[in-house]
């Protein structure tokens, strides 16, 4: 049996899907000529990239004459192998300058390189966006002269599309992503996580400069501890004062720590700015603690009508300071955690003249009093006392 190997002329090419294709190609009617006369740099370089499972291209003389592997398949889409032997400006019409530019740069002995390079390629046929990384280097030969170029690729679309749609998630929830190494100091962290802490971009990110941003009071919680086994980061909310406003924001913190090899601790986490969410609870607790001052505040000697229609006066007040357009039946329905309508139902009943004592029996129950608690109590003398409780029924 005829060994059909002994029989290859171009051993080079290797046994691959597009070996196969350029050994069938007509180079003829390319500056290349035919494979028999290929110079033994291109003989070398199409090995190269036949062999490896990285997308790889070559582009050979001024024209950019194109040669790629079974890897670049994928990128060219449909147009392959369409794309074989052709020239810059025949194989991607669309990009033709931007390819044509850099074949120049590099036959000029210059390095190029892209990361995140976005192109709007015709491959399946429509056009579509794609981000690619990129390296161009030139391809020499014997002198050192160089004769081609030679193209590393990598297709980046759903990387970046992954980092974008996170980028953008961050940007709506105001969360910043960080890394952190707490035994060198060295800290990552995403555009967002330095507006949180108020520092632009090109100031260095340490944890140091951090700690001296938080408030005295609640640095201690955020210094680096000893070196040892990482544990996690737990939830921390704290506060950073602006060095130049004095403007006090608050920051919540959570992080995953990860022991790396050589026992070197990694930290990885997200913050927030919960300032707003802060306000909030603080002006909700300043309001509840005002209605439990007035109901504690209730002395002797006062019949239960008389301190429910005060209490709803106070409440309707209270919200006219807060800039509320409530009424004090609205306002009493939030304190006892019941609806504007329960409230409302229960001073309907008949008679009305018992409308006291069922808000009454209401407030005994929120608060836990004993029943006929408000029998024996009454507001202090700044409060209103004159209108009866009766007042308080539907017209």
């Amino acid at each position: 049996m005829t060994d059909m190997s002994k029989l290859d002329l171009f051993p080079f090419l290797g046994s691959s899907k597009t070996g196969k294709l350029i050994r069938a190609f007509d180079w003829k009617k390319t500056s290349l000529g035919e494979l028999s006369q290929w110079p033994a740099c291109l003989r070398a370089a199409t090995s190269l990239i036949l062999r490896s499972d990285v997308p790889m291209t070559i582009q050979w003389g001024i024209q950019g004459w194109l040669l790629y592997n079974d890897a670049y398949c994928n990128i060219a889409g449909a147009r392959h192998p369409g794309l074989l032997g052709q020239t810059v400006h025949d194989s991607w019409s669309e990009i033709a300058d931007f390819r044509a530019l850099v074949v120049k740069q590099v036959l000029d002995g210059n390095t190029v390189n892209y990361r995140d390079k976005h192109m709007v390629l015709l491959r399946n046929g429509e056009f579509e966006d794609i981000w690619l990384d990129i390296n161009y280097s030139p391809l020499v030969n014997e002198t050192g002269t160089p004769v081609g170029v030679l193209t590393i690729l990598n297709n980046a679309t759903e990387r970046f599309q992954a980092e974008q749609r996170l980028r953008f998630a961050q940007e709506a929830g105001r969360v910043g992503t960080f890394e952190w190494y707490p035994d060198s100091g060295r800290l990552e962290g995403s555009d967002q996580y330095r507006r949180v802490w108020g520092v632009s971009a090109d100031v260095v990110l340490t944890d140091t400069l951090l700690i001296s941003l938080v408030h005295p009071d609640d640095q201690h919680a955020l210094r680096p501890q000893p070196s040892g086994p990482p544990n996690p980061i737990a939830y921390l909310e704290f506060r950073r004062v602006d060095p130049v406003t004095g403007e006090i924001r608050w920051i919540a913190r959570r992080g995953e720590a990860i022991l790396l090899d050589g026992g070197v601790r990694r930290y990885v986490g997200i913050v927030m700015d919960i300032t707003d969410r802060k306000k909030s609870e603080q002006a909700l607790a300043q309001s509840e603690a005002r209605r439990r001052q007035w109901i504690e505040q209730m002395d002797i000697k006062q019949i239960r009508h008389r301190n429910v229609r005060t209490l709803v006066r106070g409440l309707e007040r209270d919200a006219s300071r807060g800039r509320k357009r409530t009424g004090g039946l609205v306002m009493l329905a939030e304190m006892l955690g019941k609806s504007a309508a329960q409230v409302s139902r229960f001073a309907a009943e008949k008679p009305s003249t018992h409308i006291g004592d069922r808000i009454a029996r209401e407030i005994e129950q929120a608060f836990g009093k004993e029943r006929g608690w408000m029998d024996h109590v009454q507001w202090s003398a700044k409060m209103d006392c004159t209108e009866s409780a009766e007042t308080l029924a539907p017209a």
